[in-house]
């Protein structure tokens, strides 16, 4: 990458970073671009899917979308607190995805390496600070529960928003199937023919292999990326509502 393709980057993501918490301002950006407004929520979106980077946010809406057994109109992947927010105003049921801050750190420095450790927490603090005061308005779950249980996640859904959404069965063949939708998904968003295996939201061998790489790098140079501040958060998040819609998910 050159030095001017990072420092655009860069620009462009301090650009994002201030107006992405504002409904008013982010939103209407969003839905003057042709292939971002049809995942941007708005009254008529079934369910909103969101989450910072690399919280299984793929995973989350192609294993709903396989239970549904057809596209549905949902709003996905644009990791912006603003989506939250008017999801929530709306009244649009929706899942709010949170993962352990150091997976999502490695994860995100394999995905995208032109940003930093410190820049990836600084995002990661925004995004969570910036929806905490809506957490009665969504549903969250965390990263293990999404993969490992998302059936589970959805009956929570259900019974906060009291919707009919169809539960996913956590079965191999199904999870094969995910899949299939999650490396469609990939080439779609890349518009290349083969998958990414940086990138990829499926299970990855060479993806972990970096990730492995990427944690000794950071131990090495001695770099701090994990401060109390994002455990907090994360922990504010799965030890509140997470759990509660768990246990209602059961009963």
């Amino acid at each position: 990458m050159s030095n001017a393709t990072s420092i655009m980057r860069k620009v462009r993501h301090q650009i994002r970073s201030l107006i992405e918490t504002y409904p008013a301002f982010y939103l209407p950006l969003c839905r003057a671009r042709p292939k971002i407004r049809q995942i941007t929520v708005s009254k008529s979106t079934e369910i909103a899917i969101e989450g910072y980077p690399r919280s299984a946010n793929t995973f989350g809406v192609a294993a709903f979308t396989f239970a549904k057994g057809r596209q549905v109109k949902n709003t996905r992947h644009l990791h912006a607190p603003a989506h939250v927010i008017a999801g929530v105003r709306m009244g649009v049921p929706t899942l709010m995805l949170i993962r352990q801050p150091e997976q999502v750190v490695l994860s995100l420095l394999v995905h995208a390496p032109h940003i930093t450790p410190k820049q990836a927490l600084k995002d990661y603090i925004r995004f969570y600070k910036s929806i905490l005061p809506y957490r009665e308005g969504y549903v969250v779950a965390d990263f293990e529960q999404v993969t490992q249980n998302f059936g589970e996640v959805i009956e929570c859904i259900n019974n906060r928003f009291e919707t009919d959404f169809k539960v996913f069965e956590y079965a191999e063949e199904n999870l094969t199937k995910v899949f299939q939708i999650v490396e469609e998904m990939d080439k779609q968003d890349t518009g290349l023919r083969g998958v990414q295996e940086e990138s990829i939201a499926r299970p990855s061998r060479k993806r972990e292999r970096l990730k492995m790489l990427m944690q000794d790098k950071l131990k090495e140079s001695g770099n701090s990326y994990l401060p109390r501040e994002e455990q907090d958060l994360y922990k504010t998040f799965t030890l509140g509502q997470c759990q509660m819609c768990s246990s209602e998910g059961k009963g």
